[in-house]
């Protein structure tokens, strides 16, 4: 076949995979029409003990003793469940009356900053966006209030917290702004307007679009005009934050796997650094690179904003099956020149993941019925072991220092 009119090819493409996945999504949805409609799950005592850091025991105790502690939902074999608004609400309970202490309490206090932290990585493929997900729900469920931020023009986070800004919209349907609203040039929305709630207690979203592109092209055009504005263009996330920051703990950015002047305005509102790194030789090559390439952007960043300082910068090895020898010893050769630098946890290889990620669903929401115990366990213990070794950043950015990973 020749002679093909590859926009028109393209957009039929385009259009044909995008009503498969409307039919795919409805039939696995069914009877409900978008993934938000459907309740989230329930978390067992067990899952809550761990959520909250509590012994489960001591959890049990607590449960018969204080005033008020939610009475949950008993499940068939006699099983008692909370909503995650009822983990929270256990939560609030214990600090005040003083079962959990303020260095186990996600929770910022007067004077305390936001921790910001950005994914960042411009290597493809490495798991930033599933890194992203499961991260936000842990800290989510643990009790941080979270927002979370989609600078991928591709909005794949977006898509996972069923929140599209790109969506074809039906008569009547309001138009869902998303990140690029809050930066563009000409007639910017408030952040404000922007924070879609997500079905996910405790998490907040910008939504990406693919619009995002033309914030790039829309700051290389005021350079070239001389339109330059009052407000630097590396400044304009930092800006729009200051209205809604005291209301979260944590704000995480998601960044595309390509240098941008979004994601360095992302870089350089953040307060901490996330480098997620796949345990494959391409993968270390170019994190060299990156990291150099890296360098050099934040010593323009810091050329500017001579207080340019982060509370911490670690990696995260992703995608790592410990029994591959490969990556077995490529992960012995990062640790031995990165160090302390490297969360002690990895983000194993995981099929709870794969099969998540086809169903549109992070681990918490697949929950350890909807794989085999095992392989649950497994994987749901290497990303709370992450979001831990992320907390406990965050607590130290707020002079708090954790002992233990229980309170007894």
């Amino acid at each position: 076949m020749t002679g093909i009119i590859g926009s028109d090819q393209l957009r039929a493409y385009s259009t044909t995979i995008r009503d498969a996945l409307s039919r795919h999504t409805a039939k696995h949805l069914s009877p409900d029409t978008r993934k938000s409609d459907k309740p989230m799950r329930r978390f067992s005592v067990k899952e809550t003990a761990e959520a909250l850091r509590v012994n489960y025991s001591s959890l049990r105790h607590y449960a018969k003793i204080i005033e008020g502690f939610p009475s949950g939902k008993l499940e068939a074999g006699n099983r008692r469940t909370f909503s995650g608004e009822e983990v929270h609400a256990i939560q609030d309970l214990l600090f005040q009356a003083r079962k959990i202490p303020l260095s186990m309490y996600p929770r910022k206090e007067p004077g305390d900053v936001t921790a910001k932290l950005a994914v960042y990585n411009l290597k493809g493929g490495v798991a930033k966006t599933s890194l992203s997900a499961n991260l936000a729900e842990f800290l989510g469920l643990r009790g941080f209030r979270c927002l979370i931020i989609d600078l991928d023009p591709q909005a794949s986070l977006s898509d996972l917290f069923d929140v599209r800004a790109d969506a074809q919209l039906d008569d009547g349907d309001e138009a869902v702004h998303s990140i690029y609203d809050i930066l563009k040039y000409d007639d910017p929305v408030p952040i404000t307007d922007v924070i879609q709630a997500t079905y996910f207690p405790n998490i907040d979203i910008v939504p990406g679009s693919m619009n995002m592109t033309e914030f790039e092209y829309e700051t290389s055009a005021s350079y070239m005009n001389g339109t330059q504005q009052s407000q630097p263009w590396h400044r304009k996330i930092s800006n729009a934050l200051r209205l809604v920051e005291e209301y979260y703990d944590i704000i995480l950015f998601d960044t595309p796997p390509h240098m941008s002047f979004a994601v360095i305005a992302a870089v350089a509102s953040a307060t901490g650094l996330l480098v997620p790194v796949s345990a494959g030789m391409l993968d270390v090559v170019s994190l060299e690179k990156f990291l150099d390439l890296g360098a050099g952007t934040l010593e323009v960043v810091e050329s500017v904003e001579k207080d340019k300082r982060y509370d911490f910068i670690r990696f995260v090895l992703t995608r790592y099956n410990p029994n591959d020898q490969a990556q077995l010893q490529l992960s012995s050769f990062l640790r031995a020149q990165l160090g302390d630098a490297m969360l002690q946890a990895d983000f194993l290889q995981s099929t709870a993941i794969g099969d998540g990620t086809n169903t549109m669903q992070p681990l918490l929401e697949v929950g350890p019925a909807g794989v085999t115990r095992k392989t649950y366990d497994r994987i749901f213990d290497s990303l709370q072991k992450i979001a831990h070794e992320v907390e406990a950043e965050v607590m130290k950015s707020w002079g708090r220092e954790q002992k233990s990973q229980r309170d007894n």
